[in-house]
């Protein structure tokens, strides 16, 4: 995907000058208690943050991340990433995080939208899914602003910070997303007459 800019966002590829960044975001007291596993060390950052700026996209499965850049602040605020499946499957898994300075904005709404375009309308992926802690309002808001379907409730799912703890998961499929962006073009000219 080639760099989107909105109004407010760039959202690019990960790059390995985004390392001090994407510590503050992957290891903030408030994203810690839904993240599984370890809190990423600054050592494991500094190999971890190449490697995802160089991962290739072709057909095989690929976990990709996407710089969310705040431009009036011209830094990096939070990640949106897509876990796509191989090509023929063609479907793929997306999630976000979000620095706390900048929630409650509408950045991850705007990021993870263009995300959306790109793995319905370019990649033109059958099925997308989104999965959280059922602590996760936050993300659990987002899922439903984009339009996404709660499809399950996954019980003691996933091992966070030393308890299980139950999942959501959530889905599109791209005729559902096709529908949805009609509707916006069709209310977005009803506007524009009036």
């Amino acid at each position: 995907m080639e760099p989107v800019v909105t109004k407010r966002l760039i959202i690019r590829r990960l790059a390995e000058t985004d390392l001090h960044d994407y510590l503050q975001c992957q290891t903030h007291p408030e994203i810690l208690p839904y993240m599984p596993g370890e809190p990423i060390t600054e050592e494991g950052a500094k190999r971890y943050v190449p490697h995802l700026a160089a991962v290739e996209i072709g057909d095989k499965p690929v976990f990709i991340v996407f710089a969310i850049q705040h431009i009036a602040d011209a830094k990096m605020i939070g990640q949106v990433s897509i876990n796509l499946s191989a090509k023929e499957q063609s479907q793929g898994e997306i999630g976000w995080i979000l620095h706390p300075d900048y929630q409650g904005r509408g950045y991850a709404t705007e990021a993870a939208q263009v995300l959306l375009n790109y793995c319905f309308a370019q990649r033109k992926l059958h099925r997308i899914t989104a999965m959280c802690d059922t602590r996760n309002t936050a993300s659990v808001r987002l899922m439903e602003r984009l339009g996404m379907r709660r499809e399950a409730h996954l019980k003691q799912s996933i091992f966070i910070q030393g308890a299980w703890r139950d999942e959501y998961i959530y889905a599109l499929l791209r005729d559902e997303w096709l529908l949805q962006q009609e509707h916006f073009n069709e209310s977005k000219s009803i506007k524009m007459i009036q």
